[in-house]
């Protein structure tokens, strides 16, 4: 995704960076971030890799760059918002955020950081930010089985890295065969813990009419009247950013695959949001309100 000219936009969404990893696509993301000119950015958790610092930690002049973007936009205005998620939860503790603040020389210093935010569209929707991870089971009941799954899957990202390499798909994405592998796993826990839904009703709870969150590296917009839920996907193996223009389209933007656009009606600020859980179904791919296209 290359634009010559930077184009202005209302609000960036993008979780799952893993900033320190050796697998992520830093450079893409470099390019999607400079492909546009927000007013507002939401960084939705994972933004740096945690998890890391402790073993394969791999930061590179390209990670200086993302950090050097960021204080960038912020001199000129733009708003940084960041929810931490499972990889950089030390951000929800003061030692780990003034620890942060200290390491990246106060690039940080202007950046809102809080477990969720509120973000309300051009079109009047109110729909809640947050990672995602604070409604995983497997993230709040059994995080050890996360971490050691997460160290068996750096692996068979290498292995991917390799073989697509071998084989000559350079210009492709590398992590391509791992993206489904992760999706088919991530669908199964979604299903079995109520991710989608418990987030759903957590979202009403407080007032909106949808999320946006990471954490699953599935990118996704699902609407049906008066449920919004979009993922942002990741940058490992998706390459997935949220979009939001000055004319209130939202749009999932993708490197390695096609552009999808949600067409969200004027919302009115009165009115029933839901009557439950079982107005969401975690299988359901149904647009029955709005517009998507392509």
């Amino acid at each position: 995704m290359n634009h010559p000219v930077a184009r202005p936009v209302r609000t960036l969404l993008l979780s799952d960076v893993h900033l320190g990893s050796k697998h992520t696509q830093t450079a893409q993301c470099l390019d999607f971030l400079k492909s546009y000119q927000p007013e507002q950015v939401y960084l939705v958790g994972d933004f740096i890799d945690g998890w890391r610092t402790a073993h394969g930690w791999h930061w590179t002049p390209l990670c200086d760059e993302v950090m050097d973007y960021f204080e960038d936009l912020m001199a000129k205005g733009t708003k940084v918002f960041y929810t931490p998620g499972n990889h950089d939860a030390f951000l929800r503790d003061i030692d780990g955020h003034n620890l942060i603040m200290e390491k990246f020389a106060g690039k940080f210093a202007d950046v809102e950081i809080a477990d969720q935010f509120v973000f309300e569209t051009v079109r009047g929707w109110r729909l809640l930010v947050t990672h995602g991870d604070l409604f995983d089971v497997v993230e709040t009941q059994a995080q050890w089985v996360s971490k050691i799954t997460s160290i068996a899957y750096d692996v068979i990202l290498s292995c991917n890295r390799l073989v697509n390499h071998c084989v000559g798909r350079r210009h492709r994405n590398p992590y391509g065969a791992c993206a489904w592998l992760k999706s088919q796993v991530k669908r199964a826990i979604r299903f079995c813990s109520g991710f989608e839904p418990n987030l759903m009703q957590h979202a009403r709870a407080e007032g909106c009419e949808g999320v946006i969150c990471g954490h699953v590296h599935t990118p996704n917009m699902i609407h049906r009247p008066h449920l919004l839920y979009c993922n942002t996907g990741d940058w490992v193996e998706n390459c997935t950013g949220l979009v939001e223009h000055h004319d209130g389209r939202i749009s999932l933007d993708s490197i390695y695959g096609k552009t999808r656009t949600l067409e969200l009606p004027q919302h009115h600020r009165a009115g029933d949001f839901g009557h439950g859980p079982n107005d969401w179904s975690a299988d359901s791919s149904e647009i029955s309100a709005g517009q998507l296209v392509g």
